[in-house]
């Protein structure tokens, strides 16, 4: 145990803290802690306040980093959220971790801080993450964000993912693709992880459009995670893709979402009904669609062969006959009948007289 006179010694440089600037904060926590761990990390929000008050963010960074070469973690994690101006915070973090590459300490801090900080104070060091360009720590974190958690949103991980996206870009996306087929096959954050992938192909610059190159890479991509995926989250890749235009890759995908109606190898089964109508009466001519998931919708290539049907009602219907189709692929053709029987019903709730009739199929290309 200290003697009073030496702890009073240390709680000295602590004090002279107060009036000391630039490198002498350094050389004053040295001592401090020489003398004393423990009271030179309880006091080191002192050399830091005292270099913050200055605005002198070089100092705050040396004086941090000569706490993490002493293995002082704890108070130099917990120091960001003492800066009131965000700015502050992230030019530290930059700075610090720009460092990395020179000082393998910075690196185990980055890497401590994962596992000693709560989310929200892990999360102050993003630019951290983002600016050290240390092989060991660029591959830990590739690793981690490729072993996604099994909760839909954590915290941590998303920092871990937002700052390889910033640093990697478009080179983020093979371990993105990755994490997202682990996460569709458990409770992950597999939404968080494909929106990550799409950011990941963004252009800097605002209204620039993505590369056709990217643009290829990331639809590839989805399509991989996709045919991995169970039905409900393929779904939700396909719906991804089609609002993005890309149709063609959306429109593959409907055997991996529909798997138990993929009939004869490849292809899908629909039903399309075109109504002639006239004087209170229709006429349901209905089809057998097959189509070998090449389109997202099939309405624009059997409008024609459905409508061409020879007219059955004595009466001429007003403009085209309406046509519709099943939403989705259908199971078998029992459920095209079905299908049919509730569109007579419709129209006959309208006050028709209706009667239908099945009509050669229809084969598309």
């Amino acid at each position: 145990m200290f003697q009073p006179a030496f702890a009073g010694r240390c709680d000295a440089y602590v004090g002279q803290a107060a009036s000391a600037s630039g490198s002498a904060l350094n050389g004053l926590f040295k001592k401090a802690h020489g003398c004393d761990k423990a009271i030179a990390e309880e006091n080191f929000s002192k050399f830091i306040n005292r270099a913050a008050a200055s605005g002198d963010v070089d100092t705050i960074v040396s004086l941090a980093i000569t706490a993490i070469d002493l293995k002082a973690f704890l108070p130099v994690w917990k120091m960001l959220g003492k800066f009131k101006e965000y700015s502050v915070r992230d030019q530290v973090a930059a700075d610090i971790g720009r460092k990395c590459s020179a000082n393998a300490n910075i690196v185990s801090f980055i890497q401590g801080a994962y596992f000693g900080l709560d989310p929200i104070e892990f999360s102050q060091w993003d630019d951290a993450l983002v600016t050290c360009d240390d092989d060991g720590l660029v591959g830990w974190v590739e690793g981690l964000v490729k072993a996604p958690p099994a909760s839909t949103y954590d915290e941590k991980y998303n920092t871990l993912l937002s700052s390889y996206v910033k640093r990697l870009s478009e080179k983020a996306l093979p371990a993105l693709e990755i994490a997202a087929i682990a996460s569709a096959k458990g409770s992950g954050p597999f939404n968080n992880i494909l929106e990550k992938m799409n950011q990941s192909v963004e252009p800097e610059d605002f209204g620039e459009e993505i590369s056709d190159e990217n643009r290829a890479s990331l639809e590839s991509a989805l399509v991989n995670v996709a045919n991995a995926a169970p039905p409900e989250k393929a779904s939700f890749v396909a719906d991804r893709l089609f609002d993005a235009g890309a149709t063609d890759a959306a429109a593959s995908l409907l055997p991996r979402v529909y798997p138990d109606r993929v009939q004869d190898g490849n292809s899908l089964m629909y039903g399309v009904a075109s109504i002639e109508n006239c004087a209170k009466t229709a006429f349901i001519h209905y089809s057998v669609v097959t189509e070998p998931a090449k389109r997202w919708s099939i309405i624009a290539d059997v409008e024609g062969p459905i409508r061409a049907a020879k007219p059955k009602l004595k009466c001429t219907t007003q403009g085209d006959w309406p046509v519709i189709a099943t939403n989705e692929p259908v199971k078998s053709r029992d459920d095209i009948t079905a299908w049919t029987k509730s569109v007579k019903a419709d129209w006959e709730s309208k006050g028709f007289e209706v009667k239908s009739k099945e009509e050669k199929g229809i084969s598309l290309d």
